[in-house]
C-alpha cells in the first residue's frame, strides 16, 4: 500500500523541494498539457519518427526532473503497479481497432477448440494459485496471454468457431503513443505529489483561484476540499494496509478460496474502511474546529510564499519547452 505516490509528500531539500508551489504546479501543469500537445502519429514514417522523437525527448526532460528532486526512481516507478492494467488494456484495445489501410499481421485466425481452451485454462488456474511466488507478475502475464494467442492459432482438434483479427500497423503506433502519453502524465503528477506539501499546495490552489472572490466564490474552500481529498488518499490507503494484516493474522486469505467467500471477504474489508473513513472525518472535523478553522473567514499564513530567482527560471524553462513543442507540432 506504500507504493501509492498520489498525495504522498517525501520531505527533501532539493532545487525542485524549495521552488515556489505556485511555480510548481503551473509549470508542471503546462507540461502536462503541452504533452497533449504532441501529435499522434500520422500514416507516414516521418510523422511517426517525429512524434516518438518529442516523446523521447519529454521523457529525457521528465527524467531530469526527477534526477533533481533526488527522490529514488523505485518511488516513482512503484507507485505506476497500480495503473498497470490501465496501459495494458490501452494498448490492446489501439492495436485491436480497425486503423488506417496498412495491416500488421492479416487474417489471423484463433481457434477456439477444446483442447486449446482447456490448456489455456489450466495457465489461468496455475497463475492464480501460485501467483504470491510469481516474481514481475505483470510480464509473465504478458508472456502467458502471447502464448496463448499463438496456441490458439492452430487447429488442436474440435473448434467452436475460428475467429479473424487484423492487427493493424496505425494500431501499434497509436497503442505504444498513447502508452508513453499517458505514463508521462501519471510521471508528471507523481512529481508534484511528492515533492510539494498539501497545505503548500492548497496556497497555492487558492492563490490561482483568488480572482473568482471578486464574484463572491469562496476559493479557500475549494482548496481546502481539494487538499483533504488529496491527504486522505494514501492515509486511507495505509489503514486498508492495516486491515489486511489484521484479517490476515485471523486466518482469512485473499488471495484463496471460492468466488463466494472472496466476495464475503472483501466485504469484510469495505465495512471497517467505511467505519474508519468516518471515523476519521469526525476527527479532523474535531481538530479543525479545535484549532479555530471558521470555513470562509480570513485567515493568515504560516509561511508566506515568494518568488525567487529559481523559480523565474524554471518558468522560462518550461515556456520554452512548451512553445518549443508547439512550434514543431504545427511544423
Amino acid at each position: 500500500m506504500n507504493n501509492i505516490a498520489l498525495g504522498q509528500y517525501v520531505d527533501g531539500k532539493s532545487i525542485i523541494h524549495k521552488l515556489d508551489p505556485r511555480t510548481k504546479l503551473l509549470s508542471l501543469m503546462l507540461l502536462m498539457v503541452s504533452v497533449f500537445l504532441i501529435p499522434k502519429p500520422v500514416n507516414n514514417s516521418f510523422g511517426r519518427l517525429a512524434s516518438f522523437v518529442m516523446l523521447l525527448v519529454f521523457a529525457v526532460i521528465i527524467l531530469i526532473i526527477v534526477l533533481f528532486t533526488k527522490i529514488s526512481l523505485l518511488k516513482y516507478l512503484n507507485s505506476l503497479k497500480q495503473l498497470a492494467f490501465l496501459f495494458v488494456f490501452t494498448f490492446i484495445i489501439q492495436l485491436l481497432t480497425p486503423q488506417g489501410d496498412k495491416i500488421l499481421i492479416p487474417n489471423l485466425n484463433l481457434n477456439l477448440s477444446i483442447l486449446g481452451l482447456g490448456i489455456i485454462l489450466l495457465w489461468i488456474i496455475l497463475f492464480i494459485i501460485f501467483r504470491k511466488f510469481i516474481p514481475c507478475k505483470l510480464i509473465v502475464f504478458l508472456i502467458l496471454t502471447c502464448l496463448s494467442i499463438y496456441l490458439l492459432t492452430y487447429d488442436l482438434g474440435y473448434s467452436f468457431t475460428t475467429v479473424t483479427l487484423n492487427l493493424y500497423e496505425d494500431g501499434l503506433f497509436n497503442g505504444a503513443f498513447f502508452f508513453m502519453r499517458i505514463f508521462l502524465v501519471i510521471m508528471l503528477s507523481t512529481v508534484l505529489t511528492l515533492t510539494t506539501k498539501p497545505t503548500d499546495l492548497t496556497s497555492a490552489i487558492e492563490w490561482y483561484l483568488h480572482p473568482l472572490t471578486y464574484l463572491k466564490i469562496n476559493v479557500s474552500i475549494f482548496a481546502m476540499i481539494i487538499s483533504l481529498a488529496l491527504r486522505f488518499i494514501p492515509t486511507l490507503f495505509n489503514e486498508t494496509g492495516k486491515i489486511l494484516k489484521a484479517q490476515s493474522s485471523r486466518g482469512v486469505d485473499f488471495k484463496e478460496g471460492t468466488l463466494k467467500q472472496q466476495i464475503g471477504q472483501i466485504i469484510s474489508l469495505l465495512i471497517p474502511m467505511l467505519v474508519i473513513s468516518f471515523k476519521r472525518a469526525a476527527d479532523l472535523a474535531d481538530a479543525m474546529e479545535a484549532r479555530g478553522y471558521i470555513p470562509g473567514a480570513p485567515r493568515s499564513k504560516l509561511n508566506v510564499m515568494k518568488f525567487s530567482l529559481s523559480d523565474l527560471f524554471s518558468f522560462i524553462v518550461t515556456i520554452v519547452i512548451v512553445t518549443s513543442i508547439i512550434v514543431v507540432s504545427v511544423i
